[in-house]
């Protein structure tokens, strides 16, 4: 597959390549804002939410196995593929939130009533019981991978520490602040890191690093440099003999599958049915109590509704005329 390098990828998108050879891509998005396309990982307009990486691989592909020598049971893939983003680990700290939570009880068609936030614990838990035993067997699958993944974590490490491969990242409370006084797009400033700010055990998937104590975000390194250093970073490609048919090449193994073939963005937060849904709550007098109720519970709705939870900042930019208006008098 033909890839567009991006001038700049995050530093675990970095990681994936340095390990497993996925080469990281742009990421055309256009939200009707300007007429030219935009790479999404790094637009301002759509942070916090693409603080991290947003095109992800769910599970490795059959080829990564064999490329790297991993043991698999053919069990895996349906396993992962079941609980691809469904944030298993997180569930019982969702459980204990909704638990915590005050009771809002919502009427059925019928006038029955139930306590909604109950309802998501026990929903939740649900999910817990079915797919808790599963993602214990995707990890311990997964694991078999580790070692490659250290190996380019310390690789990284050393061209990082020497100045070799540039980085940057986006100073959060800086953004924070100037986001509160409405400046997003000047809050989206990148500044580069230090090579000393970097350590072995740093978390190299978190994308995030701390300097001089301050947090900073969406940390990001030049595609160039990387490639500078391919001879010691990258693996040495497989030779395989293509045909190119328009815009599309075919191998000799185009009948196998393809990670790329499972990547893509998650799905978008459709706007137009979120301010739908609020439309919809203030219509049956069943607003929460306080806009910033409102907010986590649209957040609760999107990600039940819709696969995806927006940060609480991207709710408020997003439905901020219809928030204040419904909640102008209070």
């Amino acid at each position: 597959m033909e890839v567009e390098l991006p001038p700049y990828c995050f530093l675990s998108e970095a990681v994936e390549w340095v390990a497993f050879g996925r080469v990281p891509q742009v990421l055309h998005h256009s939200d009707g804002s300007t007429d030219e396309a935009v790479d999404y990982r790094f637009y301002w307009r759509e942070m916090p939410d693409n603080f991290r990486p947003t095109m992800e691989y769910p599970w490795f592909d059959p080829l990564e196995f064999e490329s790297l020598g991993v043991p698999v049971d053919k069990k895996y893939f349906a396993a992962a593929e079941k609980c691809a983003f469904e944030f298993v680990d997180d569930l019982p700290n969702r459980i204990a939130e909704f638990e915590s939570k005050e009771p809002a009880f919502v009427e059925n068609e019928d006038g029955s009533t139930f306590d909604f936030w109950k309802k998501m614990a026990n929903d939740s838990r649900e999910k817990l019981l079915e797919l808790g035993p599963l993602k214990e067997f995707v990890d311990a699958v997964e694991a078999g991978f580790t070692p490659h993944q250290e190996i380019a974590c310390a690789k990284l490490f050393q061209c990082l520490a020497k100045g070799e491969i540039g980085s940057e990242a986006i100073d959060y409370d800086r953004w924070d602040q100037m986001v509160e006084d409405g400046e997003y797009e000047a809050a989206a400033r990148f500044e580069a890191v230090p090579p000393e700010a970097y350590s072995l055990d740093f978390d190299w998937m978190g994308d995030e690093i701390l300097i001089a104590g301050r947090k900073f975000v969406a940390l990001r390194v030049k595609t160039a440099d990387v490639l500078k250093n391919r001879s010691f970073l990258l693996h040495t490609g497989m030779a395989v003999t293509v045909e190119r048919f328009g815009a599309f090449y075919m191998s000799g193994n185009a009948s196998r599958s393809s990670p790329q073939a499972k990547r893509g963005r998650r799905t978008a937060v459709d706007w137009s049915l979120m301010k739908s849904h609020l439309t919809q709550l203030a219509l049956s007098n069943e607003l929460p109590d306080g806009k910033e109720n409102c907010i986590y519970a649209l957040i609760v709705f999107a990600e039940k509704e819709l696969g995806r939870a927006p940060s609480r900042t991207t709710v408020q930019r997003n439905m901020a005329t219809e928030l204040d208006a419904l909640y102008a008098q209070t």
